[in-house]
């Protein structure tokens, strides 16, 4: 029985020590919203003052994934942030769907985060709101905007680990782990 518990603890931190040293999501990040809302700028604070090494282009395209270490993509949609940026709802799925499309090719892993609970969510929002999470390696959602479960079915369908926090405060320890190791270096 002891080397039973001993096996399984070394085989406990040998998985550590393997996840710590190759981190799914790398800097620099490129952030970016699915939908235009104005999420994605409470997201950019957060990320600012974690001193993650990102770039937010609100109109992210394909070509600006390149040499980036990872996409986080914002969900939610308003119709104030698409007519803001002059956008409609089919070029925004558009938009995203390339940076989608380029990230997978050059196999650089996709975050998505949605922070608005039930406000962001509803006929604008959740065709974003699927676009987003089924891309993506990993989905953080705040509570309430899991409430009748949207992605906690991506996630099981597509088999994505979901986090889902408290409050959106609560992810600037989230991005910490996500982002950084034990040693707190930067990949650059």
């Amino acid at each position: 029985m002891k080397r039973i518990i001993i096996s399984i603890a070394a085989l406990c931190l040998s998985f550590s020590a393997l996840w710590a040293a190759e981190k799914l999501f790398k800097e620099p990040i490129l952030l970016t919203s699915c939908g235009q809302s104005a999420d994605v700028l409470m997201m950019k604070t957060l990320m600012a003052r974690d001193s993650l090494n990102f770039e937010y282009l609100a109109n992210a395209k394909a070509d600006d994934v390149a040499g980036n270490g990872s996409v986080v993509l914002v969900l939610g949609g308003s119709s104030k942030g698409l007519g803001a940026a002059k956008i409609s709802e089919a070029d925004e799925s558009a938009r995203v769907a390339a940076i989608v499309e380029t990230a997978h090719k050059a196999k650089i892993p996709i975050l998505a985060v949605h922070l608005g609970g039930m406000n962001r969510r509803g006929a604008l929002s959740d065709p974003f709101n699927r676009l987003g999470a089924e891309a993506a390696q990993r989905i953080l959602v705040v509570k309430g905007g899991n409430d009748d479960g949207l992605f906690s079915k991506i996630a099981e369908e597509k088999k994505i680990p979901l986090d889902t926090l408290g409050i959106a405060l609560d992810l600037a320890p989230m991005l910490k782990e996500i982002y950084r190791s034990s040693d707190t270096t930067k990949t650059e």
